[in-house]
């Protein structure tokens, strides 16, 4: 069974990837010996399984685990049957919270590599900038916002497509009016085919988001070497600075002059630029290949069954 507080893009891609490796995906608990993946972990559909006989797989969204405010509701991780978590700085805070090492797999929430690909660039790298993180309180996309207008304040030339949508949409949308910013536009919910067409007339991704484990979006940007300007939170430092060569660039965590002060590194080092983007399509092919990474999902459903 696949149980979900949500019924996104990312849940389908979890359903189909289960359907591709030949089980059969019910949304609804039946019988009491079929595993239930369930996430995110911090949530009540999932607390509510505790009580279930059925093997239970919590499956982190990445910031469930990162968001301290949850971490006293997770004490029951020791409970689980397994735990898929998306990269080490989240197993790290699993395994604090109680969670058994040998119980978890860590399945990074990887992209199509068939799909995004890196499409020729120029020398410079310029400022168009692109942000696809939901218009909610954890993502700041109002810390983007306010770069753009230190940016445009100093006659600086940039643009930024606003993608996704959420509860705070209007209220960013009166943040670019009360800023006077221009040239920033608000596409909604871009499907992901759509993606890679959208990131290729983009020259940087920036994503200012509180907490994180692998974003996807990020993961994407990598893989078509576009540019990415990231928040300083743990699990975007695990993609970017904890492997030999960087991939990126980060700011300080709401720091909206800091975030000014990178992406303008960004287009005055294009060199620097040119090989953490090279870099970071090697990252995403070696770690992040979601056609590869999904059978880890295969063999720890297979061991509940033995």
């Amino acid at each position: 069974m696949y149980l979900s507080d949500s019924d996104g893009i990312h849940d389908l891609r979890w359903r189909t990837a289960l359907a591709a490796m030949g089980w059969d995906v019910s949304l609804t608990v039946t019988d009491s010996q079929t595993p239930v993946i369930a996430g995110p972990i911090t949530t009540t559909l999932v607390e509510s399984l505790a009580d279930y006989s059925n093997p239970i797989i919590g499956l982190s969204w990445g910031w469930d685990l990162h968001a301290s405010e949850k971490c006293q509701s997770t004490q029951w991780l020791s409970t689980f049957s397994g735990l898929i978590v998306d990269s080490v700085p989240t197993m790290e805070i699993a395994i604090a919270l109680g969670a058994s090492p040998d119980s978890i797999a860590m399945i990074p929430w990887g992209i199509d590599l068939n799909k995004f690909t890196p499409i020729p660039r120029g020398e410079k790298v310029d400022l168009s900038i692109l942000s696809l993180r939901a218009h909610e309180p954890l993502y700041r996309v109002d810390t983007i916002l306010r770069a753009i207008s230190h940016l445009q304040e100093k006659g600086i030339a940039c643009s930024l497509t606003v993608g996704n949508d959420g509860t705070l949409t209007e209220t960013l949308k009166r943040q670019v009016s009360d800023l006077a910013l221009q040239h920033v536009e608000f596409v909604g919910r871009v499907r992901e085919d759509e993606l890679p067409a959208l990131f290729g007339k983009h020259g940087c991704y920036v994503s200012a988001a509180e907490t994180d484990g692998t974003s996807v979006t990020l993961l994407q940007a990598m893989a078509m070497e576009v540019p990415v300007v990231v928040s300083d939170s743990p699990g975007n430092i695990a993609w970017l600075k904890n492997i030999p060569e960087p991939t990126g660039r980060l700011f300080a965590l709401g720091d909206s002059r800091n975030l000014e002060l990178t992406l303008l590194e960004a287009v005055n080092f294009p060199e620097v630029t040119r090989n953490m983007v090279q870099h970071g399509r090697e990252v995403v092919e070696r770690y992040a290949d979601w056609n590869q990474n999904i059978w880890r999902l295969d063999q720890l459903l297979a061991s509940l069954l033995v």
